[in-house]
């Protein structure tokens, strides 16, 4: 790279030094617009100036954008980096203001005398990739809750269901065992009666039919 970048910089020159540079694609210019590329390369000339989760990646709004360029002034201030950034024009993709800015941060990127060494762009960006990711384990994590929950709160009423079934069948056996116990305490008197050999007949069948009053 040339040490004289200057205001005679083509657009077409800084858009492949941006690209070649941080692995992206970008066509245009405005592309820049979004503030997040000009975020990332003012943090490789100023290492961890900016914390990559400070910045929105996918941005597509003009509230993102403009948390962007923020973000991106804010670094310039705490290094007192005399530059003014109009981050309304910026944020709405002002192809004067982004080319001024582009060719500011080359001015840079080329009089830096050292590259950073095992710098991976791709890499610095992932941390979106790791929100969404860390976003989709909590909604799954979410959902299996859920799910142990509601599967908890069927246990009792299943439970209550068994219990009742239990006693139903307690409750019958005790009928039934009390029916029994009637029935044989009603033959045993009938015998009795049979047998008694000092009634006659009449008197046996009366007091048989007492029995089951």
């Amino acid at each position: 790279m040339s040490a004289t970048t200057n205001w005679t910089t083509s657009k077409n020159d800084l858009i492949k030094w941006i690209n070649e540079s941080f692995k992206l694609t970008i066509t245009q210019l405005e592309a820049l617009g979004t503030g997040c590329v000009f975020c990332q390369i003012f943090e490789y000339l100023y290492p961890d100036s900016i914390q990559s989760n400070k910045i929105v990646w996918k941005a597509n709004t003009e509230v993102d954008y403009i948390k962007n360029f923020k973000t991106l002034a804010d670094a310039f201030t705490k290094l007192n980096i005399s530059k003014t950034l109009d981050i309304q024009n910026l944020s709405r993709a002002k192809y004067q203001d982004l080319l001024d800015l582009a060719i500011f941060l080359k001015t840079k990127y080329d009089k830096q005398i050292g590259k950073r060494e095992g710098y991976d762009p791709i890499e610095f960006r992932k941390v979106e990739e790791k929100k969404m990711f860390l976003a989709s384990n909590k909604k799954s994590v979410s959902a299996l809750k859920d799910k142990t929950n509601h599967e908890s709160q069927k246990i009792p009423q299943q439970s209550v269901l068994v219990k009742r079934s239990s006693s139903m069948a307690q409750s019958q056996r005790k009928k039934r065992t009390s029916t029994d116990q009637i029935q044989k305490s009603q033959l045993s008197l009938i015998t009795e009666i049979v047998n008694n050999t000092e009634d006659d007949e009449v008197t046996k069948v009366r007091k048989i039919k007492q029995l089951f009053i």
